[in-house]
């Protein structure tokens, strides 16, 4: 239960300490005083969103604490969610500096929010004025029924796979996309990796074609040229044939060692230059091109350019680089279709647990619908609506969605002859507020939630509804710490704790107060809820009736 809260620079509170009883607690004050400032306060620290708005002096921090005793049950659970022990008792406190930085801290251990937001629907529930609309939005309806149900965790369960499901679809609905963009690529950047990989690059070909090919440009003039110099070298009276008259006027006269070295140098020459003209006739019939040879070498060299021109690299080099980073895109398309395909079983796989968890979740609501029902409808009678009816329709579907496989409805009617139909269509403001109360109560009864705050929801009733809904929530209070907000001296009649919300005026600041009213200062104020104030006699003496009536 919740056993303390305080409250320090929030709004036009600058300080306040409240201990809060067990049973069932009124909080009454007149209409700005800060009684809802209390409850945002409380949300506050339980992990609402806040910003510096909130700080009554801008250059202070607020601080929110609130402290709860918990039961052994909701003991052991928190100690499996915070993964430490609670030894009976959890101190929430959550901070906002003038600069708009928050802290959190759970037994005044830094904490993140995100930590209190898991904790805090074990501790207490807060219901408030307009949380009455919600009860026309499907989602609410399948919560109260869950919670009715006793199937809340396995909803969480659900939800949290459902959840995971959602994130599956889309990112195979992303892969999908982008594996059709990149199969629609995949053709061409398969082209152009065998265009590369057919042309069988060689890192040194390139250049040996463009020397190969510069030379048989001019080999016409080689050859010639060649020729002209063979005949020069060996034709009849060429240099070959005059070295050898030299060598045969030298030979009969070497008889002085001079003359044989002259002799023998020229014989070394002519031998140098007949070697010479053998080198020079291979080179010339290299220089013979088969003109198909020569077209296999141009074609070559004229394929290597264009693929150069083509992918804009200056070498083979940039070529065989290329045609590496194709290969390894297209060795990831295939990584890609291994990924949706991955995807896709984990999909199938989560979906066939979700569809059992959403059968276990629509047995559980078929079963315990039927006596939601029945217990609404005897409490509305109670709540002044005999002729009050309330229907739960359940849908069956075929595919899942955020709730199961099920859409779910309810149908009210309050009045005599009219068929239910959906909550929105039927009901005024005091007849939502008394199914709403009726719906709350009985599924709080259910709950194992030791804090419920009601804030107003006594809006547009007054008179024997409203001191039958008082009895109601002192009936809900015999299992739960119960607080309520409120307007309505019926329903703080039947509270057991009373405290009034005032505004402390000084010269320069507003300040929120509270106390805990004695039974006189009690009886006095519910006759001013009656008449005003000061309190007529009848309103004291019809305060006084309503105390006695518990």
């Amino acid at each position: 239960m919740l056993k303390s809260i305080r409250i320090k620079n929030y709004a036009i509170i600058d300080h306040l300490e409240i201990e809060w009883p067990e049973g069932f607690t009124a909080i009454t004050g007149e209409t700005g005083a800060g009684k809802s400032i209390l409850i945002g306060a409380l949300q506050f620290v339980l992990g609402n969103r806040a910003d510096v708005k909130v700080l009554r002096n801008q250059n202070e921090k607020c601080v929110v604490e609130v402290c709860f005793s918990l039961n052994n049950e909701i003991q052991n659970q928190l100690d499996i969610i915070l993964e430490e022990k609670t030894d009976g008792e959890l101190i929430l406190r959550r901070e906002i500096n003038p600069a708009g930085k928050s802290r959190t801290f759970i037994n005044d251990t830094p904490a993140l929010v995100q930590n209190i937001q898991t904790v805090a629907p074990f501790l207490i529930s807060i219901h408030q004025q307009f949380d009455q609309l919600d009860l026309l939005e499907e989602a609410k309806q399948f919560e109260l029924l869950d919670s009715f149900s006793q199937l809340k965790s396995e909803f969480i369960n659900y939800k949290k796979n459902y959840s995971q499901y959602l994130i599956l679809c889309k990112q195979i609905d992303e892969c999908t996309h982008k594996l059709n963009e990149h199969l629609a690529e995949q053709d061409f950047i398969q082209f152009q990796f065998n265009e590369l990989n057919q042309a069988q690059l060689n890192p040194d070909e390139y250049k040996q074609l463009e020397d190969d090919l510069n030379i048989a440009s001019k080999s016409e003039v080689i050859i010639q040229n060649i020729q002209q110099i063979n005949i020069l070298l060996e034709s009849e009276k060429g240099i070959i044939d005059q070295l050898q008259e030299v060598t045969q006027l030298l030979k009969p006269i070497r008889i002085e060692t001079q003359i044989e070295e002259f002799y023998q140098s020229f014989i070394q020459m002519k031998e140098e230059i007949r070697e010479l003209t053998h080198s020079l006739e291979k080179f010339k019939d290299r220089m013979e091109f088969d003109p198909s040879r020569l077209s296999q070498m141009q074609e070559r060299f004229d394929q290597l350019t264009r693929l150069h021109n083509k992918y804009r690299v200056t070498s083979i080099e940039g070529l065989i680089e290329i045609k590496d980073q194709l290969q390894s895109k297209l060795k990831g398309y295939g990584e890609f279709e291994d990924k949706l395909k991955t995807l896709e079983l984990n999909k199938k796989e989560l979906e066939t647990e979700l569809i059992e968890q959403a059968l276990l979740l629509r047995k559980g609501r078929l079963k315990n619908s039927t006596f939601l029902k029945k217990e609404i409808v005897d409490l509305l009678h109670q709540l002044g609506m005999e002729h009050g009816q309330f229907e739960i329709n359940l849908t069956e579907l075929d595919q899942l969605n955020q709730f199961g496989m099920d859409r779910l409805e309810y149908l009210f009617s309050a009045n005599k002859g009219s068929s239910p139909k959906a909550i929105k269509n039927q009901a005024s403001g005091g007849e939502i507020s008394r199914l709403n109360l009726a719906i709350k109560s009985i599924v709080a009864a259910n709950s194992h939630l030791p804090t419920l705050i009601f804030d107003e929801i006594d809006s547009g009733v007054s008179g024997q509804i409203a001191l039958q809904m008082g009895s109601i929530l002192r009936q809900m209070a015999e299992q739960h710490q119960l607080i309520t907000i409120t307007h309505s001296a019926q329903i703080a009649s039947r509270a057991e704790h009373h405290f009034f919300v005032y505004k402390d005026s000084k010269a320069t600041t507003t300040n929120t107060k509270l106390k805990l009213l004695n039974n006189q200062e009690r009886l006095t104020e519910i006759a001013k809820m009656l008449s005003g104030d000061p309190p007529t006699v009848s309103a004291i003496k019809n305060a006084k009736e309503l105390i006695a009536l518990q």
